[in-house]
């Protein structure tokens, strides 16, 4: 063999190796990733979230193999965040009725308000295994006295290992009768599957994620003896999770339903366009809305810490003014608004109900029905 020979073939060999390299770097680029319970919250994690608008220019149902998914271009309006804890840094009852079934707590929660009781301190109950990441149930203060609501079996977010083309299925309930107060239920089917991989890039960068699927179908109900009503809920939403390797809740999540989607994603905090910040003169554990959904009358109910105006607007998705109601000087302490919304000629949908005090802000979600 020639030198001239030699030499070739060492520069073909060289080639063949760089080449290979290559194409392992690129398929390490976009291979599937797989979500486990080591992905989820932990005791002392906190996660900033904004909720966002300018969806209108973008198919969020669209997935597959190997997608990216663009909402670089989404618009905060208001941003929250979410702080999770042990069961041992929650009131004692809530410890004793959660042991075996939570190993963590996040200090809010989204169940349903009881209108005209002071009810403090809500949080949601969840448990992480190495095969789910669940909610295992809710509770709030009434009175000074813990009431812990404890699904018989847990509502399952995610299912490990989360791999593409994965499904699973989940079931939970609960119901309670508090005594001078009335009875409270719930219901949750909810039906996971797995649906694409690939790269999602929003307003905080661009990530290698798994998206999943949830139809979900959830009944509420409340029966309130001092008012001598029942006041039943059904609600059946989709919800679409992008989620990657160690971000602890979805990068993104749209909740969609007959009236229109709700877009919140992890951010870093942001001047939102109002100019103003968050919930400074509110306290946010104890902001009420009820009842969601709602045909017209709503009750919104929050401590102010100090005296001021107070301004309630209603957005819709699209980020339009389409409701307005001001209360001039109002002094601290406990605040209860009754609102009729079909005074603004609202169709159902969707919308976003924001309250703004003394150059301070926080958003809520409203449904019309």
């Amino acid at each position: 063999m020639t030198h001239k020979n030699r030499k070739m073939k060492l520069i073909n060999k060289k080639c063949g190796l760089l080449l290979v390299v290559l194409l392992i770097t690129i398929l390490q680029l976009t291979a599937q990733i797989s979500i486990v319970s080591t992905d989820m919250p932990s005791p002392d994690d906190i996660v900033r979230t904004s909720i966002g608008l300018n969806l209108d220019f973008i198919n969020y149902q669209e997935t597959g193999e190997n997608y990216f998914w663009d909402f670089s271009q989404l618009t905060p309006i208001s941003q929250s965040v979410d702080t999770f804890i042990s069961l041992t840094d929650v009131p004692f009852l809530y410890g004793l009725f959660f042991l075996g079934s939570s190993n963590l707590v996040n200090a809010k929660s989204n169940s349903i308000p009881i209108p005209d009781f002071p009810i403090t301190d809500s949080y949601t109950f969840f448990n992480n295994t190495n095969n789910y990441f669940g909610v295992a149930g809710e509770g709030f203060t009434l009175y000074g006295i813990p009431i812990p609501l404890k699904f018989g079996s847990h509502d399952k977010l995610y299912q490990f290992p989360m791999d593409y083309g994965n499904s699973g299925s989940s079931y939970a309930e609960y119901s309670i009768s508090l005594p001078n107060v009335g009875h409270i239920s719930k219901k949750i089917s909810r039906s996971n599957m797995v649906d694409g991989w690939g790269i999602l890039s929003t307003p905080y960068g661009t990530f290698e994620v798994l998206r999943q699927k949830s139809e979900v179908i959830e009944f509420d109900s409340i029966y309130i003896d001092s008012l001598g009503i029942g006041l039943p809920i059904n609600r059946e939403y989709t919800e679409y999770s992008w989620l990657g390797k160690g971000q602890k809740v979805p990068l993104l999540q749209i909740t969609s339903s007959f009236g229109g989607v709700i877009v919140t994603y992890i951010d870093s905090a942001r001047m939102l366009p109002s100019g103003v910040s968050n919930y400074s003169n509110l306290d946010i554990d104890n902001v009420k809305i009820f009842p969601v959904p709602t045909h017209d009358l709503i009750n919104i109910s929050f401590d102010l810490l100090s005296a001021s105006d107070i301004q309630i607007t209603i957005f819709n998705t699209m980020g339009f003014k389409v409701g307005n109601k001001t209360i001039f000087n109002h002094i601290p302490g406990a605040v209860n608004v009754k609102m009729s919304t079909r005074q603004f000629g609202l169709p159902d949908g969707i919308y976003l109900l924001k309250i703004i005090s003394n150059n301070q802000q926080i958003t809520k979600k409203l449904i019309l029905y």
